[in-house]
C-alpha cells in the first residue's frame, strides 16, 4: 500500500510530514513500524505543487550545519558534467513546438561511505500539465534533518536547467521514510512542539517519548551526552555554539564566478581549481 500526501511547497511538505509523524503514530503504524528511536513509514508518495524552500530558512541555526554539508551533498550526488548533458537534452525538447519528454539522471554516490539515499531524478513534460514535473526517487529519508536539504537540491537542479522563474512540481517517492525522536526535538526551534501537538497524540507513546527527550535535552549539560548525534541536538536547543547562519538563499548549486575547464566536474575539483587560480593571480 502506498501512502499519498500533497503539499503546496517543499517547505510545507517538510513541515507537514514532520508534524504528521509526530501527531499520528497510529496512522503511520498501519503502513510502517516503530524501531527504537525511529518511526518508519513505507512506500510514501508526496506530490509537491511547487519546488520552493524559504530563502531565509537557516540550516545552520536549525541543525548546526556548515557550508561543507551542502557542498558535500552536491559533490557526492551530482555529476555536473552529466547534469550539463541532461540540461542540453531538456532544453532541446523545450524548444520544440510540442514538448513532451521524460529525461532522467541517476544520482552519483562518489564517497565510499555514502549511503545511496538519493537514487534518481526524472524531468517530464506531460500532456495534461502546463509545467514540468520532477520525479524524485529516494531509497531512504530521515525527514527532519535531511529531507528539506534534499528537496532544496532538487530545486537548485531544476533552476539550473529551466531558470529560476520556471514553476516546477515535484513527485517524490520514498520506500523508507522515518523520523528520529532525538533529531526531531530540534524542530522545536522552528515550531514549538507543545503548540503543534494535537489531541490525537495525547496518548501516543511516540509523541510522549519525543516530549520527554525534548525536556531532557533542554536541561541536561551537553557533556553528559554520550552520543555525538544526540549532543548536536542538545547544542542546538541550548544554543551552545551561538549564531552561525547557513540560509537557503546562500546555497547555490554552482558558484558562477569563473569559467571552469570541461574536466572540472565535481565540487571538490572546482574548489581545487579555484584555489590554484587564486594562487596564480597573486603571483
Amino acid at each position: 500500500m502506498v501512502k499519498v500526501h500533497e503539499f503546496a511547497t517543499s517547505q510545507e511538505a517538510w513541515e507537514g510530514l514532520n508534524e504528521y509523524f509526530f501527531n499520528y503514530e497510529e496512522d503511520i503504524l498501519k503502513n510502517g513500524g516503530r524501531y527504537g528511536s525511529q518511526l518508519v513509514a513505507y512506500n510514501t508518495f508526496i506530490n509537491i505543487r511547487k519546488a520552493w524552500v524559504d530563502p531565509n530558512f537557516d540550516f545552520g541555526n536549525m541543525f548546526g550545519y556548515r557550508m561543507q554539508k551542502w557542498t558535500g551533498l552536491i559533490n557526492n550526488y551530482v555529476n555536473l558534467n552529466f547534469l550539463d548533458i541532461l540540461k542540453s537534452q531538456i532544453l532541446a525538447k523545450e524548444e520544440t513546438k510540442y514538448p513532451q519528454y521524460n529525461i532522467s539522471m541517476q544520482f552519483d554516490n562518489s564517497h565510499g561511505h555514502g549511503k545511496n539515499c538519493l537514487l534518481s531524478l526524472t524531468f517530464s513534460r506531460r500532456l495534461d500539465m502546463d509545467i514540468p514535473v520532477a520525479t524524485f526517487n529516494l531509497r531512504s529519508s530521515e525527514i527532519t534533518k535531511r529531507l528539506l536539504l534534499d528537496l532544496l537540491l532538487v530545486q537548485r537542479i531544476a533552476e539550473y536547467i529551466y531558470g529560476e522563474e520556471q514553476h516546477i512540481m515535484i513527485n517524490l517517492f520514498c520506500g523508507n521514510m522515518y523520523q528520529n525522536a532525538e533529531a526531531f526535538t530540534m524542530y522545536d526551534q522552528h515550531k514549538k512542539l507543545k503548540k503543534i501537538r494535537t489531541k490525537e497524540s495525547a496518548t501516543s507513546p511516540w509523541a510522549n517519548r519525543v516530549m520527554e527527550i525534548l525536556e531532557k535535552f533542554k536541561t541536561i549539560h551537553p557533556d553528559e551526552i554520550k552520543y555525538k548525534v544526540f549532543k548536536r541536538a542538545v547544542n542546538q536547543l541550548q544554543n551552545v555554539h551561538g549564531d552561525k547562519p547557513m540560509k537557503t538563499k546562500d546555497l547555490p548549486l554552482i558558484k558562477k564566478d569563473i569559467e571552469y575547464p570541461e574536466d572540472c566536474i565535481t565540487v571538490s575539483q572546482r574548489r581545487k581549481y579555484k584555489r590554484e587560480l587564486n594562487k596564480q593571480n597573486k603571483k
